[in-house]
């Protein structure tokens, strides 16, 4: 015989070939054999497949020895059982997990399905949470598979491994838990997750962390007073002053209800002071003389003075105004709100050392306090820039507020007159009496055809008519309308 000698890599080559072909006419030896078996052969045809998968696992086809496995163990559990743990010595539960049985016609031992996950855990954690995911939870322990999965947690796989415990978590009606997960994944399902089982008595001790995954999404929940109380946010987030102060002045766009108002000035004083003198003003339920104290220690001076003025020390207010803020048009405004005498006397004492802002105080006191009081307090040969341009200007003034007043008092007059002569004209005019019309009193007819009334009729808006005999004071039986005598005919 001649031997024909190959180099060494078209050898191996060669090899496999031949066994490539070898084992394309064993396989369909096997597929003739089953076919036999299922034309009445005295052979059982699980024997042949069994043996058929045994002959795959061996050459090291597994996923054709799993498709065999699906298509000719059926519903038999205990076969199933028997097979899988053939691909368990191969470390090959991978190829066989897509085809195992999962329905309730079928249903292995959950430690069948726990193996599957743990190979997948080793060796393809993208895989596993696949399975996570299809796999319906009653299949396997649950609580094994978590405590499996801290036991082998890899960094670098983190976001695979904490989603798999979010859903395993959920299966397990641990949503506390399941919630921790996402909330390290930085995911946002988690607010979904929080409405679709209404998580909301959950979330208490996870407010912060919602708050810092998405701020909008989570006030959403958090200022539905339905779902969670104010009280329990507030206190959690008592170690997040920032947050706290978020949550408060978005609540107070909300809630009518003050209960956290002492709160906020603090927060406004610390975080937006530009809300601050605002909110003092529209709010009475927080603690005044707590707010002060905040102002004062912030040198606050616009909303000290506010609350002093609330408070009444008003000379206190003043004062903070003509020497801290040093703003005359502020003080001028603030003596026309309170309108005090005292105030006005502090306010033209304290000017008039300052000669730049005396025209300032005398162009602004028109109406309320007499100018002479201020010119009074100018000291001899002082000089008060543009005096003589702002006393022009009130004198100037006062003889327009004088002529107005005049003006008007003849308006007043004329109008007076006027309306006078129409009650006169309104009250002299006649007044048709039909004969139709019956006396309330005595039911005679008012007036008799051709026939003058007796001492008259009194005839009223209401449109009663009475006559004169009969009535006893001046008012409507009728209707008791005291006021309403139109005409008195003699």
């Amino acid at each position: 015989m001649r031997v024909i000698k190959l180099p060494k890599k078209n050898a191996v080559i060669a090899v496999k070939s031949v066994t490539r072909l070898f084992m394309r006419r064993i396989f369909h030896k096997f597929e003739e054999a089953l076919e036999v078996c299922s034309h009445g052969s005295t052979i059982p045809r699980l024997y042949v497949a069994r043996r058929y998968i045994n002959h795959l696992l061996t050459m090291e086809q597994y996923e054709d020895a799993a498709k065999i496995c699906l298509r000719e163990l059926g519903n038999n559990k205990a076969l199933w059982e028997e097979e899988v743990f053939k691909f368990v010595k191969c470390q090959k539960l991978r190829c066989v997990s897509s085809y195992l049985p999962t329905s309730d016609d079928c249903k292995l031992d959950p430690h069948v399905y726990e193996m599957v996950l743990y190979e997948f855990l080793k060796f393809d954690v993208h895989g596993f949470l696949n399975l996570i995911k299809v796999w319906p939870p009653k299949l396997y322990d649950g609580l094994a598979v978590i405590n499996a999965i801290h036991d082998h947690f890899q960094k670098q796989n983190a976001n695979e491994l904490l989603e798999s415990l979010a859903l395993l978590y959920s299966y397990q009606g641990d949503y506390e838990s399941a919630l921790r997960m996402y909330l390290k994944l930085q995911n946002k399902d988690v607010f979904e997750l929080i409405r679709r089982f209404e998580l909301y008595d959950v979330i208490s001790k996870l407010i912060i962390p919602l708050i810092q995954l998405d701020r909008e999404r989570a006030f959403k929940i958090l200022l539905d007073k339905k779902k969670i109380k104010p009280e329990v946010v507030v206190h959690q987030l008592e170690q997040n002053q920032e947050y706290l102060y978020w949550y408060l002045d978005a609540l107070d766009k909300v809630s009518k209800q003050g209960t956290f108002h002492n709160r906020l000035v603090a927060l406004y004083a610390k975080y937006d002071r530009t809300k601050l003198l605002p909110f003092l003003r529209r709010s009475n339920d927080y603690v005044i003389q707590e707010a002060l104290a905040i102002c004062k220690r912030e040198e606050f001076h616009p909303e000290t003075v506010y609350l002093l003025g609330r408070m009444g020390s008003i000379v206190e207010a003043l004062n903070i105004i003509i020497h801290s803020i040093k703003d005359i048009e502020m003080a001028i405004e603030f003596c026309k709100e309170h309108n005090d005498e005292d105030l006005w006397n502090i306010l033209i004492e304290e000017s008039t050392k300052q000669p730049e802002i005396v025209t300032k105080l005398l162009d602004g006191i028109v109406d309320y306090v007499d100018p002479v009081l201020v010119v009074n307090k100018i000291k001899l040969g002082q000089t008060i820039p543009d005096l003589h341009k702002s006393v022009v200007q009130m004198l100037w003034h006062y003889n327009i507020e004088e002529q107005v007043h005049e003006i008007a008092h003849k308006i007043q007059l004329t109008d007076y007159f006027d309306t006078h002569a129409e009650v006169v004209a309104m009250q002299r005019r006649g007044r048709q009496v039909t004969y139709d019309k019956v006396c309330p009193k005595c039911n005679r007819p008012v007036i008799v055809k051709d026939t003058a009334p007796p001492n008259g009729l009194t005839i009223f808006n209401c449109g009663h008519i009475y006559h004169n005999n009969c009535m006893l004071d001046d008012r409507c039986d009728q209707c008791l309308d005291w006021d309403s005598i139109l005409e008195d005919d003699d």
